[in-house]
């Protein structure tokens, strides 16, 4: 498999993709809604991801405008979810890419994927209150970019992704504000991670089409499961049903998001759609969120029945999602092609999910 990965480390795919997704069809799709339908703001260049912050009322959207080896630093947009104004922004000395919230504690932890690290914010002040480094090394051949973080806020953990052939999880104490675990053995490239605080399971997905189940009390792995063998999956991103134990991942080089119980790493469906990047699971609404990079569009599928409820069509590429506290609207980032980043910003996209 020819792989590429983004600078974000959130895009993998095949060098035929761009091409072959806009050939697919999806028999499921509901009528095209056109962007201009909803509510869009420029934001800056170079979005990656959002967090919701439903006590102060604020979305967050890191960005990365520049990869030149002068311009390090990241930006952090503060932004009023009901305007999709920027209200403020946050320079971090580091770029930014993944996000993770703690409201609570208003604390935004920003993933440094290029820098292999995580950044520590102050959500009221803005400042930064501490790096932490997480790759061993930073020579080119050792150097482990970081990708996905998922907080378990409960017992204070941060876990973090690291995407190399001999792929990691890290796992930080929050509180201590340091890493305490490196676990090997991840597999090729671990990109997805999903938390169950519950069963007090973390779930993990790679380039080798396994789901790792792991144990947040003793971070022992407890199974791991190539999930259709008879395909070769390289998987990207994992929403999570915690209620009915039910996985959906993604991989952008397949049509088809997998629906797996998470108990036995069997196949309960394939939703019908083209190629797939980010998926995000609603439990107050049962809808699935799904971007589709290539093909310029955002599939609004029902979890229960698995239908395309409706089909979004956006202007350029839709990379990562969000969700208001209360479930009932969606943010969008929406990035621009790279014969387009340096002539348009990247924007945010709103729906109001309620008036679908």
């Amino acid at each position: 498999m020819k792989m590429h990965l983004s600078a974000s480390g959130k895009g993998f795919s095949l060098s035929a993709l761009a091409s072959a997704v806009l050939l697919l069809s999806c028999s499921t799709l509901a009528a095209d809604l056109p962007e201009n339908q909803f509510q869009t703001q420029p934001i800056g260049h170079g979005l990656y991801e959002l967090a919701f912050d439903g006590t102060s009322n604020t979305l967050f959207a890191a960005s990365t405008p520049s990869f030149a080896k002068e311009k390090n630093g990241g930006i952090v947009f503060k932004v009023n979810p009901s305007t999709l104004a920027t209200d403020a922004n946050i320079a971090t000395q580091r770029r930014a890419f993944a996000t993770a919230l703690d409201e609570q504690r208003h604390l935004l932890y920003i993933g440094n994927t290029v820098d292999g690290s995580v950044t520590v914010i102050d959500t009221r002040s803005g400042k930064e209150l501490a790096t932490i480094e997480l790759s061993e090394s930073m020579k080119e051949d050792q150097f482990t970019p970081t990708r996905e973080m998922v907080l378990d806020k409960k017992n204070q953990r941060l876990y973090v992704s690291g995407t190399s052939q001999k792929g990691v999880l890290w796992i930080i104490d929050t509180a201590k504000r340091e890493k305490i675990a490196t676990l090997s053995n991840m597999g090729e490239y671990p990109t997805g991670i999903a938390l169950d605080t519950e069963r007090g399971h973390l779930y993990c997905v790679n380039g080798s089409g396994e789901l790792i189940t792991l144990d947040t009390t003793s971070h022992k792995i407890l199974k791991r499961v190539v999930v259709e063998p008879s395909k070769k999956h390289f998987f990207l991103n994992i929403g999570l049903d915690t209620k009915t134990g039910r996985a959906f991942i993604t991989d952008p080089d397949l049509p088809n998001v997998l629906v797996v119980d998470i108990d036995s790493g069997k196949i309960l469906h394939q939703i019908d759609v083209i190629n797939s990047l980010a998926v995000l699971f609603n439990p107050i609404r049962s809808e699935l969120y799904i971007t589709h990079r290539e093909a310029k569009r955002i599939s609004i599928v029902d979890s229960n029945s698995y239908r395309v409820k409706n089909s979004i069509t956006t202007r350029a590429l839709p990379n990562s999602l969000a969700l208001s506290s209360d479930g009932q609207q969606l943010f969008a980032s929406i990035k621009q092609s790279k014969e387009e980043m340096e002539k348009k910003q990247d924007y945010l996209l709103k729906i109001n999910l309620g008036g679908l």
